[in-house]
């Protein structure tokens, strides 16, 4: 059995992958989420894009296959380093750590009330507290 055939194979489905993210990130970035131009292009861009990639990848010599096929995923580690040193605190639509979620569900302080006061501060005249 030929294995160098089955790693590439297995090696072009991760690019391929890696390839799809790099595209539908420029093109939620471009276009938006919404909207009928972006959903159209997610449609037909992506795999245009991915077949056309394979293609010109399959075409391309044999020492050099491997350094252009990893083009995808050096961009998926730059977006992804990107995304962790600059865009950090942009960052939405992530659950919040534990502390931040704690302080959200603190309860406010209590106001006494001035009939509590009184007896509060009866109760402390008798001795009793």
């Amino acid at each position: 059995m030929n294995f160098d055939f089955f790693f590439f194979l297995v090696y072009m489905s991760i690019v391929s992958f890696a390839l799809a993210f790099v595209c539908y990130y420029f093109i939620v970035r471009l276009l938006g989420k919404e909207g009928t131009a972006s959903k159209v292009a997610q449609v037909v861009l992506i795999p245009l894009i991915i077949v056309a990639f394979d293609m010109y990848v399959f075409y391309v010599e044999d020492s050099w296959r491997y350094f252009v096929a990893s083009i995808p995923l050096a961009a998926v580690c730059g977006l992804t380093l990107y995304a962790y040193f600059f865009k950090r605190d942009e960052a939405y639509g992530f659950a919040p750590t534990p502390k931040e979620a704690a302080r959200v569900l603190e309860a406010p302080p209590k106001k006494v009330s001035k009939k509590s006061q009184r007896i509060h501060a009866a109760r402390e005249k008798r001795g009793r507290k």
